[in-house]
């Protein structure tokens, strides 16, 4: 199997899919490992390192060349040309956002696993690591353009001595949630989390016993309090493989103290804030509207990239090796945790909430198996 490591389009991305010692493991499984020039550079790895580990580099369009062509994020638009039938498309993919893309896929007959999809144990395992470092950096991104000269209060986030610490307000309680509490309550800050599940709230309040930490029950009206009392607000709210309804309204914005800071964490999957209209970008990372700081960066780990790469190869090598040696459909058969990443198979699409958002139908995975054989 030939295996393409692509280098990240977006801006201020830094990361890369596969780490050197990744594609020595692929390359002894008998893969032939294309990795696309300065793939690594950006977190640290150059391309010698990748030629040592038993990659051969190559070109951008080369990199697509493959049976199983691994991103980090979602392809850009320039790379839709490179689809073809029976190909894997492994990464971030959020494609409830992305109707292009979808259109794209099936229009070639793309397989397409999206790894903010796969399930493991009950958990999302690969976005688990990428969402803990995108909840601790929305406190120090909050923290940072609460100075006044980026326009915000022109206060100390955690306080001192004398002055009290900022508040923050998180909407929602999952991992990149605990994250950003863990973090924003270990700067002294004062800490609500608005969660829907009770199961998940007592978990939250067992791990923050004798925190600075409210825990309220997710209703509209706690919402709208709550986040009129915020510094910094995150919305850490994520559906896998659907786009979330826009529950933070305008006019909860409006409410927001002038100069506070608002962060989306899911932007990359639609996002919950009816004032975000488009992700920004790790080069431009913010906007304000209603004298609210935005901060949508839908790659916040592309920040990190170091960190974030070396997180990301520690989940995302057994599913490569498993492609690589089986095979796709193989692949699929063995794993119910990968199988849950497969978006698309074939250009049809097998994810229900992908399906529903977008409005398209949607064949089982296991009829789409059947089908393609």
């Amino acid at each position: 199997m030939k295996v393409g490591v692509v280098k990240e389009q977006k801006a201020g991305e830094g990361r890369v899919a596969v780490t050197p010692e990744n594609v020595k493991k692929l390359v002894d499984a008998g893969a032939t490992v294309l990795v696309e020039k300065s793939a690594g550079v950006g977190a640290g790895f150059p391309d010698a390192d990748y030629a040592a580990a038993g990659g051969t580099i190559v070109s951008h369009a080369q990199s697509w060349d493959s049976d199983l062509v691994v991103k980090v994020k979602e392809p850009d638009e320039e790379e839709y040309q490179y689809f073809k039938p029976g190909h894997v498309v492994w990464g971030f993919q959020h494609l409830a956002s992305s109707p292009a893309t979808v259109k794209a896929m099936q229009a070639a007959g793309t397989t397409a696993i999206g790894g903010e999809t796969i399930v493991e144990n009950g958990e999302l395992a690969l976005l688990k690591p990428m969402s803990a470092i995108a909840g601790r950096r929305s406190v120090i991104m909050g923290a940072y353009y609460l100075e006044a000269q980026h326009g915000g209060e022109g206060i100390l986030l955690p306080g001192t001595p004398e002055v009290a610490s900022g508040t923050v307000v998180i909407f929602g309680g999952g991992n990149a949630a605990f994250n950003a509490a863990s973090l924003a309550l270990a700067m002294g800050c004062r800490v609500t989390i608005i969660e829907l599940k009770k199961d998940r709230r007592d978990w939250l309040a067992k791990q923050f016993t004798g925190e600075a930490l409210t825990l309220l029950p997710s209703t509209p009206e706690n919402l709208a309090a709550a986040i009129k009392t915020a510094d910094v607000f995150i919305s850490t709210i994520l559906i896998p493989g659907t786009k979330p309804p826009k529950l933070v309204t305008t006019a909860m914005v409006q409410s927001m103290k002038p100069g506070s800071v608002l962060v989306d964490v899911a932007i990359d999957q639609g996002g919950t804030v009816e004032t975000i209209d488009a992700p920004t970008s790790i080069d431009d990372p913010v906007f304000t509207k209603y004298d609210v700081i935005h901060y949508a960066v839908p790659n916040q780990p592309g920040a990190v990239p170091r960190t974030a790469t070396m997180a990301l190869a520690v989940g995302n090598i057994k599913y490569l090796l498993a492609i690589a040696k089986s095979g796709i459909d193989g692949a699929i058969k063995n794993d119910p945790a990968l199988a849950s990443g497969v978006n698309l198979y074939h250009g049809q699409v097998t994810n229900k909430g992908l399906a529903e958002s977008l409005n398209l139908p949607v064949v089982s995975l296991e009829t789409a198996l059947k089908t393609q054989h």
